[in-house]
């Protein structure tokens, strides 16, 4: 995963989190959506990232967003990291 890729999924996740923490969602599932943030975050870290690990992540959070109109902008980001990183999208899915 180069520079860029792991740029667009951090800002993604950013905006994920800024969306979670200043909207009107259940404690519980903010606490859930952070907790899949830093997963994610940690496997960027690591010299060998989880790659299918990160992508069920982010196709997770983004699912989970989908419905908050609040949470769009963050999950047009998490498509374009995506794309981005060569991952599947299957967010969408079943809409």
């Amino acid at each position: 995963m180069d520079g860029e890729q792991q740029a667009a999924i951090h800002q993604a996740l950013v905006s994920v989190q800024h969306a979670v923490t200043s909207m009107t969602f259940p404690i519980c599932d903010q606490e859930d959506l952070i907790e899949a943030i830093d997963s994610v975050e940690e496997q960027m870290h690591t010299s060998h990232p989880n790659l299918a690990l990160m992508c069920r992540f982010l196709n997770s959070i983004a699912r989970s967003l989908r419905a908050q109109a609040e949470a769009r902008e963050a999950c047009l980001l998490i498509e374009d990291a995506i794309g981005k990183a060569g991952m599947p999208s299957t967010w969408q899915s079943g809409i």
